[in-house]
């Protein structure tokens, strides 16, 4: 790693770290509620199975439609107004600090929401896959 901690390496590898831990933060997350909804009925890994797969779908057409844009002056990416609450809990265990990178580089929500839904079909093509559920 370059001593330069704003270097654009350093930056895309800061807003990867980020990206991946939002990732799999949330598919995490959706992964216990699903299990949870699941365990009330019969079969729990089917039930989680297919609402991952359905809760995947949506969460990519979401993120591509905050990524789509209304106009030519829209493609510049703009730096998030806000931290959200699942922000908050990636920023406390995101690598960044540990590595050295820089903290608060952030891909857009949508990028972020993108990315969360295709670790959510991940886990339910693991299921399905892996586990044969």
């Amino acid at each position: 790693m370059s001593t330069d901690r704003m270097s654009p390496v350093a930056v895309f590898l800061s807003k990867t770290i980020d990206g991946v831990v939002y990732a799999v933060i949330t598919a995490g997350a959706a992964s216990l509620v699903g299990l949870a909804v699941g365990a009330l009925f019969a079969e729990p890994l089917v039930v989680l199975k297919y609402l991952l797969f359905v809760g995947g779908f949506l969460q990519v057409g979401v993120g591509i439609a905050q990524l789509w844009p209304s106009d030519p002056s829209d493609v510049r990416e703009s730096a998030p107004d806000e931290v959200s609450r699942t922000q908050r809990v990636v920023n406390r265990l995101s690598p960044t600090r540990c590595l050295g990178l820089p903290v608060g580089r952030y891909f857009a929500l949508g990028t972020k929401r993108f990315l969360s839904g295709l670790a959510i079909l991940l886990v339910s093509f693991g299921l399905e896959a892996v586990l044969g559920v």
